[in-house]
């Protein structure tokens, strides 16, 4: 339920069309207040506000920069990268986000390290690098592919355990008592949220 809360807040945030272009231009490079507001073409006070609100969320992130003339400077750049997606079907609707973690010792991290600190000629070790790169593309987009089928048939799955469990909670409702003690270890968490609130 903490998670679900969370995921509808970070989307009330990403909502604000200001706040998504303040988040992109932080992808090109840090930015301080002035210049933010001067590049959205809004008010520095209402961009301030929005920094504050992508700050507290976790997202981006202040570090103050002196510099040889003037007053320092408060620098704004990505505190963390994470994917969102939103899954809408006609059989539910919901969030997951992913955090990207460490790269694991992998067989393609040593590949990637290895074409990295290569000393060839340089046009070689870029067309190796591409090469390389679209190998992994291929590969995300194959593996993109499987887990989108594979989450439609656990949505169908679920959808079906859960309208059970309610159709069993109508007739009678002892004996949906006990198949949720039953089952409730074995049970997606989604399902047990559900029927707390149903």
């Amino acid at each position: 339920m903490e998670s679900n809360k969370r995921m509808g807040k970070l989307l009330d945030i990403l909502g604000n069309e200001t706040r998504r272009r303040i988040l992109i231009l932080l992808t090109r490079r840090p930015y301080f207040i002035s210049e933010l507001s001067q590049e959205l073409g809004v008010g520095q006070k209402a961009v301030l506000e929005h920094l504050r609100i992508l700050e507290s969320a976790g997202l981006i992130e202040g570090r103050i920069e002196k510099i040889p003339r003037g007053r320092p400077r408060k620098y704004y750049t990505i505190k963390r990268g994470f994917r969102m997606e939103v899954l809408l079907t006609p059989y539910s609707f919901g969030t997951e986000m992913y955090e990207p973690k460490s790269p694991r010792d992998t067989k393609e991290y040593a590949q990637a390290k290895a074409i990295i600190k290569s000393t060839g000629p340089v046009e070689a070790k870029i067309d190796e690098l591409l090469t390389f790169l679209n190998e992994i593309q291929e590969r995300i987009e194959e593996l993109l592919r499987t887990k989108q089928e594979l989450e439609e048939v656990r949505l169908i799955t679920e959808t079906y355990i859960e309208n059970l469990f309610r159709r069993i909670a109508q007739e009678n409702e002892r004996e949906f008592e006990r198949l949720m003690k039953e089952f409730e270890a074995k049970l997606p968490k989604k399902i047990i949220e559900d029927f707390n609130d149903f």
